[in-house]
């Protein structure tokens, strides 16, 4: 049986024009890992699955200024909650 579910995933190009970002802020993301989660594709092209984006996105929707903690002040993520496991 074929899995139903399809999961693009998208280019760094497509990303970064989807968010509105530019390469250096994309890769400074990668780097500190501020950004989605990404897949190294090969040695020197990495892909961000579509669904990794969009819930990056949400632990990012906030109400009210100033609610967002950036990353540096942030807790590191429990071992569940980095393989989507919920604890």
């Amino acid at each position: 049986m074929v899995n139903e579910t399809f999961d693009p995933i998208l280019t760094e190009e497509e990303y970064r024009a989807w968010i509105g970002i530019s390469a250096p802020t994309a890769q400074r993301q990668r780097s500190d890992g501020s950004g989605p989660p990404f897949v190294q594709l090969s040695e020197r092209r990495i892909g961000y699955r579509k669904s990794a984006v969009e819930r990056w996105l949400d632990g990012r929707t906030i109400n009210r200024v100033g609610a967002l903690i950036s990353a540096r002040q942030a807790p590191p993520p429990s071992a569940c909650e980095q393989d989507g496991r919920a604890s």
